[in-house]
Order: C-alpha cells, then sequence, then structure tokens
C-alpha cells in the first residue's frame, strides 16, 4: 500500500479477490475525488435575464408614468371634494 507520483493511492495484492475489491475502491475514490474537484471548479452562476439599460430606461418611465396619473386622480378627486364643502 502507497501513493505515487500524482498522489494516488496504490494498493497491490496477491489474492485475485482482494486485489479485485483494491481496484474496486480505488476507482471510487478517484471518482469522488474528480466529483469533489469539479465541484470547486464551476464557476458562480451568472444572471442571464437581467434588464438592459434600454429596458430599465421604461420601467423606470413607466413607474414614472403611472405615479403621475396616480397623483393627478388624486388631485382631481380632493378638487371635487373640496368643491362640495365650499
Amino acid at each position: 500500500m502507497g501513493r505515487d507520483e500524482d498522489n494516488n493511492l496504490v494498493v497491490e495484492s496477491a489474492c485475485d479477490s482482494i486485489q479485485r475489491r483494491c481496484r474496486q475502491l480505488e476507482e471510487e475514490i478517484i471518482r469522488i475525488r474528480n466529483e469533489l474537484q469539479e465541484q470547486d471548479i464551476k464557476p458562480p452562476e451568472v444572471v442571464v435575464h437581467e434588464p438592459t439599460g434600454w429596458q430599465w430606461f421604461w420601467i423606470h418611465t413607466g413607474r414614472i408614468a403611472v405615479g403621475v396619473c396616480c397623483l393627478g386622480l388624486v388631485l382631481t378627486v380632493l378638487k371635487r371634494r373640496l368643491k362640495l364643502y365650499f
């Protein structure tokens, strides 16, 4: 039992069943190590569906337009109510 140049675990045996089992375990260790390395290498997720500058312009323009319409509606209702009292 030992390690090679790539820091892999190397197991040698004389019995076939032990040798077969050792190879299975070596393959399992290599598979797990590769999976862990893939998780470390993955880049962070990138937001793909973020609005562009032009789209943000229209979003903010629409919000301002709705605000102005609501303000106009409120002022109109207040004007009518004030006329009723005076």
